[in-house]
C-alpha cells in the first residue's frame, strides 16, 4: 500500500499549489498595498503644489493662509485617493525673508493597506509634503 502511496503523482500541482499560494497572495496583496500608498502620497504632492500655487496671489502672510485654506476646501473632492478630513495644514509664515513655508500631513493609520502593517513594511503615518513659496 505504501508503495502505491508514493508512486502516485495525481495530487503533486495541488500540493505545490498549496505550498506556494500563500506567498503568492502576500505578494499580490503587497502589490496593491504599494500601489495604493503610492497613488495617495501623489495626490497628497499635488494638492500641496496646487495649494502652494494657490498662496502666490496673497499680498500678506494672512491673506496667503487664508488663500490655501480655501484652496485646499475646493479641490480636496477632486482626488479620490485623499480623505480631506485627514489633512493637516500648517503655514510658517516668512520673517523677513519673504519665505513662507506650506506643509501638508495625511494620516495614513486608517489607510486600507495599514491592515497588512504586521506583515509589510510600510511608510510610517502621517506623510507630509512641504513647499516653500517666495515672494
Amino acid at each position: 500500500m505504501l508503495r502505491g502511496f508514493f508512486s502516485d503523482k495525481r495530487a503533486t500541482s495541488a500540493v505545490e499549489f498549496a505550498l506556494i499560494a500563500p506567498f503568492l497572495l502576500l505578494l499580490l496583496a503587497a502589490i496593491l498595498a504599494y500601489g495604493s500608498i503610492f497613488a495617495t502620497s501623489i495626490s497628497l504632492q499635488q494638492v500641496a503644489a496646487e495649494t502652494a500655487r494657490a498662496t502666490i496671489g496673497g499680498l500678506s502672510d494672512a491673506e496667503r493662509r487664508s488663500l490655501a485654506l480655501i484652496k485646499l476646501a475646493a479641490i480636496g473632492d477632486q482626488y479620490p485617493m485623499l480623505d480631506v478630513s485627514k489633512v493637516t495644514f500648517d503655514f510658517d509664515e516668512g520673517t523677513g525673508t519673504e519665505l513662507s513655508r506650506l506643509t501638508l500631513h495625511y494620516d495614513m493609520s486608517r489607510h486600507p493597506a495599514y491592515t497588512l502593517d504586521k506583515l509589510l513594511p510600510l511608510p510610517k503615518s502621517p506623510i507630509s509634503y512641504s513647499l516653500i513659496v517666495t515672494d
